[in-house]
């Protein structure tokens, strides 16, 4: 099983019964818009084009400043003239001993009262991406010269390195280097205390695990504490902050004006800091080229010539006027392809990322908490499929999640999905539809349809899934699973 085939269907190693059979994958078609093969590797090898380009995102972590009151370590003290009234100076004593006991509740109660605001949690504000309505550089003529684009591009850029815990045969060190990327400056926050910068979620997207920390380098070599504001996997997309002011903003324009044949340009850190700042140039092949993820969602990106590497992701792409324009992002890595990038346009992030700044995540947003695929990319399937005379479209339950309401139901995996609210499943976008345009609570009717037997016979019946609010943190795990039906029912090569 390749890497990102266990990437599509959300399975860890050696944990999921449909890698134990090899015969299950022998046939899969590889989809052209499976947005995992586009994102750009870590690892310096390049699989050949008999398998799929193994996508190893940037390691990614969490880092929270702790602040805490500290209560007094000692009061400068005069001498003391020797007091008659021996009464009064036990007072003050008293008074004074209060002062410190009351300090130190207030210094201790916020670490464990339990119904305090998390002190590590970063408060989101009202700071929102600003896309202007005209560039503010090159507006007295037609653009600015490559030199000036490039100038502008490396102020703006950062690179983001990630140190965390390496384990090993022989240790399991800390503070060790296991990832880098690219970010953009995009301005300062309301209290002028930070500066917002913007990434790809996969680039940050395990910030949650302990031991690990951000950094954030700037165009002049200095270095400062990243701090987590949120990501959301389903568009790329991550924010992080730094306690750092004065810095050199991207200016960003509307990437809804864009056009096919257009130059544009990329600014980031292919390799790492070992080649900051790196610059490129190239053209826009398509404006909105949709690419699915593993969970469905479909994003539609800017496809462009621009040479970028492995480190280049979280950076930006600039008009002719040095405007960022969109979020490099992923690319095609396979043998046989060649200046195949994608970007995510910054007039789609722009929501995602003022929602992101303001609550953390991105709020109100459906799911169903299930991983899926479409079930006529198997040839197994294919043929039951047309046995049974099923919906073209029917997709296979991959996983089901603890935070999916499927998880209490009769619904399994490697259950067929071929109708929802009694509507078929004649293609997938019927059930992605329902979603999208759904709101949290909302309760969806599936149709499901399960193998249970080696004659192919099947069992059909309903269940009722409530969405789910999808917080695109991507901690989704397989909750639930079945029996390994391939082994059990198809050892005849089936």
């Amino acid at each position: 099983m390749s890497d990102n085939e266990r990437e599509f269907f959300g399975a860890e190693e050696n944990n999921n019964p449909v890698e134990n059979n090899e015969n299950f994958y022998s046939s899969k078609q590889t989809s052209n818009d499976n947005f995992n093969q586009y994102r750009d590797p870590v690892e310096e090898d390049i699989p050949k084009v008999e398998a799929e380009p193994a996508y190893s995102p940037y390691s990614k972590q969490d880092y929270s400043q702790n602040t805490y009151y500290s209560a007094p370590q000692s009061f400068d003290q005069k001498p003391e003239e020797k007091k008659k009234n021996k009464g009064f100076k036990g007072f003050l004593i008293a008074v004074v001993a209060i002062v410190v006991c009351v300090a130190v509740l207030l210094a201790v109660y916020p670490r464990f009262s339990g119904n305090n605001e998390d002190v590590n949690k970063v408060k989101g504000d009202d700071t929102t991406l600003n896309i202007s309505d005209s560039p503010s550089l090159g507006k007295n003529s037609d653009s600015l010269s490559t030199i000036e684009i490039a100038e502008n591009a490396e102020k703006i850029n950062v690179g983001i390195l990630i140190y965390g815990r390496v384990q090993s045969f022989i240790s399991n060190s800390t503070n060790s280097l296991v990832g880098e990327g690219s970010g953009i400056l995009m301005g300062e926050d309301k209290t002028g205390k930070y500066t917002y910068i913007l990434t790809c979620a996969h680039v940050i997207s395990e910030a949650g695990s302990d031991g690990y920390t951000i950094t954030v380098q700037d165009s002049e070599g200095n270095t400062y504490d990243g701090i987590m504001v949120g990501y959301d996997v389903k568009t790329d997309i991550g924010v992080i902050k730094i306690a750092k002011t004065g810095l050199t903003s991207a200016e960003f324009g509307d990437s809804s004006s864009l056009r096919k044949g257009q130059k544009v340009y990329a600014i980031g850190n292919p390799g790492g800091m070992e080649f900051f700042g790196s610059f490129t140039d190239g053209m826009i092949s398509s404006i909105d080229r949709p690419i699915s993820s593993e969970s469905g969602y479909e994003m539609n990106c800017i496809q462009h010539t621009t040479p970028i590497n492995s480190g280049n992701s979280g950076g930006a792409l600039l008009n002719e006027f040095g405007q960022v324009i969109g979020i490099n992002s992923s690319k095609i890595v396979s043998t046989g392809y060649e200046g195949m990038a994608f970007a995510i346009p910054i007039s789609d992030a722009k929501p995602i990322i003022d929602d992101i700044i303001a609550n953390g995540y991105v709020t109100n947003r459906p799911k169903l908490g299930i991983t899926y695929t479409q079930a006529m990319q198997y040839q197994q399937f294919a043929m039951i499929i047309k046995m049974k005379d099923l919906p073209a479209g029917s997709l296979i339950i991959a996983s089901i999640a603890s935070d999916s309401s499927l998880a209490n139901t009769d619904a399994e995996v490697y259950d067929l999905i071929v109708a929802v609210n009694g509507e078929k499943l004649d293609t997938a976008d019927v059930l992605l539809d329902k979603i999208e345009n759904g709101n949290v609570g909302d309760k969806l009717t599936l149709t499901l349809c399960r193998i249970v037997d080696d004659n192919y016979s099947i069992e059909e019946f309903e269940v009722t899934a409530t969405l789910v609010e999808d917080n695109g943190t991507g901690t989704e795990t397989q909750e639930q699973t079945t029996q390994n039906y391939w082994e059990q029912y198809f050892n005849n090569g089936f």
